[in-house]
């Protein structure tokens, strides 16, 4: 049974507008920033804006449950490069996109 969905579109120019340390501290985590500081920088902004949007489709799909901070959203890939998301006791699937100039992402919150 599905509990909640969420979709979020970034335009990948904002985020190359808004990058700093400060910006990235605010959306990934911990492992996420050690991940991204071994990228060259336009790989960095990619990475960003998916985690971005994923994020904040997944806090979509949480509404009327809980509002998780961005940092402790950690999103990992699998051996194939698939998405996933380990979040208390939440079973979440989420979806990354990028398509020239934005990236997507989808969330599903099952029973």
């Amino acid at each position: 049974m599905i509990l909640g969905i969420g979709t979020d579109i970034v335009d990948i120019s904002r985020v190359r507008k808004a990058i700093s340390n400060a910006f990235l501290a605010k959306v990934l985590s911990g492992e996420e920033l050690e991940k991204a500081a071994s990228m060259s920088e336009e790989r960095k902004i990619q990475f960003t804006a998916g985690r971005f949007a994923a994020k904040e489709a997944i806090i979509k799909a949480l509404s009327g449950h809980e509002v998780p901070d961005l940092r402790d959203l950690n999103i990992t890939n699998n051996e194939k490069g698939k998405p996933e998301i380990v979040y208390k006791d939440y079973k979440l699937e989420i979806s990354i996109s990028h398509e020239k100039d934005y990236a997507i992402a989808f969330a599903v919150l099952q029973d």
